[in-house]
């Protein structure tokens, strides 16, 4: 059977990255009037309100295209790189130490990377079934790998998957959690292996208990004392 891939979306990322355009958004229009300060005729203001205006038309311009699936470079964080390597310039104007103008320029070049490689980033995020594992990478430096065959039963409850055997499946980071639980159960059920019934399933164990509680007391004829 040969591997499938879903792709997933990180919820906890997602938040994060609106925090980090809220930030840059702030900080451009302080360039951007830093900029205007420091003169037209300076080239390292000319730079601060180019970079500023680059990452406050980038943000527009997302917000404009929100909901449509993107690929390539991401615009915003592109944008961001360049306004804070403009900041960096600008701290280490004068004499510094080798040091502190090479961290200086570490957090622009991360940040360039991020943004060429943006869509590799967000693809980096899956569920993956092949023969023998069912693998969730729903973080960048972490990944889980499932054996088929040490999970003996599974359930569904909401945005986790209880499996028999192996430690449960949570799925709670996922932007879509229904199209993500439904993908693994669908996986789970090509490999035979059975669905267990909660106490909350019709038959399960509560239903059982709440049976035996309804059922009429049996008085026993014990005979004449």
């Amino acid at each position: 059977m040969p591997a499938e891939v879903l792709a997933v979306q990180s919820r906890r990322a997602g938040r994060m990255r609106k925090a980090q355009i809220a930030q840059h958004v702030i900080a451009a229009f302080v360039l951007v009037n830093a900029g205007i300060e420091h003169g037209a005729h300076s080239p390292l203001a000319i730079a601060e309100i180019i970079a500023g205006g680059m990452l406050i038309v980038s943000v527009l311009r997302e917000r404009l295209q929100r909901g449509e699936h993107q690929h390539g470079i991401a615009w915003v964080e592109l944008a961001g790189a360049a306004m804070v390597a403009v900041e960096a310039i600008e701290k280490t104007k004068g004499p510094h130490h080798v040091s502190f103008v090479i961290l200086s320029f570490i957090q622009p070049l991360i940040l360039f990377m991020f943004a060429i490689f943006d869509a590799q980033i967000g693809h980096a995020r899956y569920l993956k079934a092949d023969d023998d594992f069912l693998e969730q990478r729903t973080r960048l430096l972490f990944r889980r790998r499932i054996r088929w065959a040490s999970i003996r039963s599974f359930a569904v409850e909401g945005h986790k998957i209880v499996l028999e055997g192996v430690r449960d499946l949570s799925l709670l980071d996922a932007v879509d959690r229904h199209a993500a639980v439904q993908w693994t159960v669908e996986q789970l059920r090509r490999r035979g292996i059975p669905e267990s019934v909660t106490n909350e399933s019709p038959g399960g164990v509560r239903d059982a208990g709440e049976r035996e509680k309804d059922r009429p007391a049996i008085l026993l004829d014990r005979g004449p004392e």
